[in-house]
Formats: C-alpha cells, sequence, structure tokens
C-alpha cells in the first residue's frame, strides 16, 4: 500500500534583518514526524498574486477570488491528510483550506495557531493573552492540563493529568468553543488545549506543540491514529 499522502500547511514568514527574500516554512519536526509514523509529505502554498500576508495571528479579513479558492482546493485533491502549523502569523488561506478540508471531511491536525484556524473556519475565534502567561519559549517547560474521558487525546495519554509545552499568545476560552467542537483538555487556569470534532472523521486542534515532545504517548497516539486514518479512502 502506498504511503498517504499529508499535506502540510505552509505559514508564512516575514522577512528579518538582511533578509531579502520572502519565505513559506514547514516545520521539519512535523516533516519528521509524518514520514515516521507512515505518511509521505509534502507543502501546500497559498495561491495568491502577492508577497505580503497578515504579519500577526489576530483574524485576517483578506478576501480571496474564486480563482484563488479554486486552485487552494486543487492543492487538497491531492492529499489524504493535512497539518495546519504553528506560528506567529496567521493568513485567511490557512484558514480557508481549513474550511474546506473539514467541508470535504479529511483528516485534519490543528497545532497551535492551527488549533486557532480550525476553530475560525468553523465560526468562531480566539483571544489575544496580552499577558503573555502561556507563551514561555522553552521546548522542555511544561505545565499541567486536565484531559476529558471519552475523548480521542484521553485514548492517547491514558489518564486525566497531564503536561505539555506552551508557546501561545492567543487563547480559547471555554465559551468560544462550547457549542462549536468538543474539548478534550484544558489548561489549569481555564483555557481550551485541545479540541475535537466529533461528527468528522478526524480533526483535532492542540495549542501545544507535540512536534517538541516527539516521544510522548500523546505524540505517538495522534500521529499513528492520524496517519492510519488518512490510509482509508
Amino acid at each position: 500500500m502506498k504511503r498517504p499522502l499529508i499535506g502540510i500547511i505552509g505559514k508564512n514568514q516575514p522577512q528579518y534583518g538582511e533578509d531579502i527574500w520572502h519565505r513559506i516554512d514547514e516545520t521539519d519536526e512535523i516533516r519528521y514526524l509524518i514520514v515516521k509514523h507512515g505518511g509521505t509529505a509534502i507543502m501546500l502554498l497559498p495561491t495568491q498574486e502577492t508577497l505580503q500576508f497578515n504579519d500577526n495571528d489576530i483574524k485576517d479579513d483578506t478576501v480571496l477570488s474564486e480563482e484563488e479558492l479554486k486552485e487552494l482546493y486543487r492543492q487538497i485533491d491531492l492529499c489524504d491528510g493535512f497539518i495546519l502549523q504553528g506560528g506567529l502569523y496567521s493568513s485567511k488561506y490557512e484558514v480557508e483550506m481549513a474550511k474546506r478540508i473539514i467541508e470535504l471531511d479529511k483528516p485534519l491536525i490543528g497545532i497551535c495557531a492551527g488549533f486557532n484556524n480550525i476553530l475560525r473556519a468553523i465560526g468562531t475565534d480566539v483571544i489575544e493573552d496580552k499577558t503573555d502567561s502561556h507563551n514561555i519559549y522553552d521546548a522542555n517547560y511544561r505545565h499541567d492540563i486536565k484531559i476529558m474521558k471519552n475523548t480521542k487525546i484521553y485514548e492517547y495519554a491514558q489518564k486525566e493529568d497531564y503536561q505539555v509545552n506552551s508557546i501561545h499568545s492567543m487563547m480559547a476560552p471555554i465559551d468560544k468553543v462550547e457549542g462549536y467542537a468538543t474539548i478534550s483538555s484544558i489548561s489549569y487556569d481555564g483555557f481550551v488545549e485541545s479540541i475535537e470534532l466529533k461528527e468528522k472523521r478526524f480533526v483535532i486542534g492542540v495549542k501545544w506543540h507535540p512536534e517538541l515532545m516527539l516521544e510522548d504517548p500523546i505524540t505517538k497516539g495522534l500521529m499513528n491514529d492520524f496517519i492510519s486514518e488518512c490510509k482509508k479512502k
């Protein structure tokens, strides 16, 4: 059997310092996890005729043309599953791709900003945490979360009390998620840490970065389950 083709949705990066190029990135730890668990990774790119994308993670009000959407959808048709990456910036093409993937009922994981863009795709949003209380730029830092039973995340963790990393400034209050998605875990201070769309084949969003927890039981379970679902037609 051929390995499933997994589309990593490219993440726009600003120009820094003396850099003379614009860049669209993928995190190589994500590619590594896909390959390790039996998939083949490709990067999916925006279709707009522009070099200027949204420069923050606040909702992007850009309107894509029918042609731009059509070309995004053509990329989606190529793939068996998708990962929305984390990062400091979110662009409308990511939300539009998430909407289409969910509509087609294809497997999808959203990481950090990707979690935010899944929420935007289903009609809600996140808020900015100006205190930076969850923005700890350290791969080894962990904080407590509570995992809900009868969820995929609990199935992977096999316990309610868990610890994950925390590198984000956009937060999901419970009242912005209830009624839109199943909450599968909550942080120590009451913000949503992971979501599932139970009416879909496989849609999971996590606020933490599993690609920085390569040997973690949740990471292994999440990727094994995701790739297995992507193999189904």
